[in-house]
C-alpha cells in the first residue's frame, strides 16, 4: 500500500493504519504545496478502498467554453450534483469516494452547501479535499475534516526513487534539484519534455529580467508578448503562469526577495479580468 509514493511516510502510515483498522475519516483535508503529491496519495488511497473505481467521483473547476479558461470557482450545483449522487445507493456496497480537487476554489454557496454533507456525514462516504494551505479553506469547512500536512520531500530521498526507477545518478540529481522538494514536479519532468523545456527557459528568462537594470527589464518585458492583439492576453496568462511557478521555486529556496514579486503577479491576474494592458500588467510585477 502506498509503495509507488515518493516520501511522505508519515501521511501513508496514517493512511494505512486507519485502513487496516476501519477507523477512518468521514472526510480529510490533504494540504501542502503544489506538486508536492496530495493527489498521488488520494490516487492510491482511492485506490485501495474501490479498486474498480465505480464509486469514486472528483468535482474541480469546470471549463468555460466561452472564454476556454477554466471557471473562476467550483459552483454551488457541482456540490448539489454531489449530495444528489452521494444520496444513491452504493454501486457494489463499497465505500463511496469523493475528491474535491481544488478545496480552495469552492464558492461561498458551493462551501455552505458542502457544510451540510460533513455535518451528516454517511458512514460509506469519504470526502478528500485538496488545498495548498488551511487558511485558503473555510474554517467551517477545515474544522470538519482531519487534517494531513504535506511537507517538500527532501532532495536525497527524491533523487534516491529516481535512481530506483531506471535514472542514471546524474540526472536524478538534476531533476531532484529542479524539483525543489515535489515529486509530483520531478515525475512530470521526467515524462513531459517539452515541460521540461519550458522550465528550464522560464528560468532562465526570468533571472534575466530580475538581474538587470529597470530599462532593460521593461524593454525584455515588452519583447515576450506577440504583436498581434488579440493572442497577447492569452500569452499573459501563459507568462503569468511561467512567473508564478519560478518565484514559488526561489521562495521554497529561502529568498524571500520573491514574497512581493507573487503579490504583484496575483495583481496582475486580478486585473486581466478589467481588461488591463498585459504590457502594463507584466511591467508591474517587474517594477
Amino acid at each position: 500500500m502506498f509503495s509507488s509514493i515518493i516520501g511522505h511516510q508519515n501521511v501513508c502510515s496514517v493512511l494505512s493504519r486507519q485502513i487496516e483498522t476501519g477507523q477512518m475519516a468521514h472526510a480529510y483535508l490533504f494540504v501542502g504545496p503544489e506538486g508536492v503529491g496530495k493527489s498521488a496519495v488520494t490516487s492510491e488511497f482511492i485506490g485501495t478502498l474501490v479498486p474498480s473505481g465505480t464509486d469514486a467521483t472528483k468535482v474541480a473547476r469546470n471549463f468555460d467554453e466561452k472564454t476556454e479558461k477554466l471557471k473562476s470557482s467550483i459552483s454551488v450545483e457541482q456540490i448539489r450534483e454531489l449530495r444528489e449522487r452521494l444520496s444513491l445507493t452504493s454501486f457494489d456496497g463499497s465505500k463511496k469516494m469523493v475528491f474535491i480537487e481544488e478545496a480552495d476554489y469552492l464558492s461561498d454557496s458551493a462551501a455552505n452547501a458542502l457544510l451540510k454533507t460533513l455535518e451528516e456525514p454517511r458512514g460509506d462516504t469519504c470526502i478528500i479535499l485538496r488545498a495548498e494551505t488551511v487558511e485558503s479553506v473555510a474554517e467551517t469547512i477545515a474544522s470538519r475534516c482531519q487534517i494531513l500536512r504535506f511537507h517538500l520531500v527532501p532532495e536525497k530521498i527524491i533523487r534516491d526513487a529516481l535512481r530506483t526507477r531506471g535514472l542514471e545518478q546524474e540526472e536524478a540529481m538534476k531533476i531532484a534539484t529542479m524539483s525543489r522538494g515535489r515529486p509530483g514536479v520531478a515525475l512530470r519532468l521526467i515524462r513531459d519534455g517539452a515541460y521540461r523545456a519550458q522550465r528550464e527557459t522560464a528560468h532562465a528568462t526570468f533571472q534575466t529580467i530580475m538581474s538587470s537594470s529597470l530599462p532593460k527589464r521593461l524593454g525584455l518585458v515588452a519583447s515576450l508578448l506577440p504583436k498581434t492583439e488579440t493572442d497577447k492576453s492569452s500569452a499573459l496568462e501563459k507568462i503569468l503562469d511561467t512567473w508564478e511557478e519560478v518565484a514559488r521555486d526561489r521562495m521554497l529556496d529561502g529568498d524571500s526577495r520573491f514574497t512581493p514579486i507573487l503579490d504583484r503577479i496575483r495583481e496582475s491576474r486580478e486585473a486581466m479580468e478589467f481588461n488591463i494592458n498585459p504590457q502594463l500588467a507584466l511591467e508591474h510585477v517587474v517594477i
